[in-house]
């Protein structure tokens, strides 16, 4: 951990760029959340484990 802090001392703690809220607003969490949420690529496969999962 040292090792790396000491190869990037020189922009480790250098300010964060923050975009201008007026041009760019911030998605809401929730939005954002559901861009990486996992998708379905088999619709109904859920249904049909816990269907054959009860005979």
């Amino acid at each position: 951990m040292e090792e790396a802090r000491e190869k990037y001392k020189d922009i480790i703690d250098m300010p964060r760029h923050e975009p201008d809220e007026a041009k760019h607003p911030r998605m809401p969490r929730y939005n954002r959340a559901a861009q990486f949420a996992p998708f379905a690529a088999l619709n109904g496969f859920e249904e049909s484990i816990d269907k054959a999962s009860k005979k």
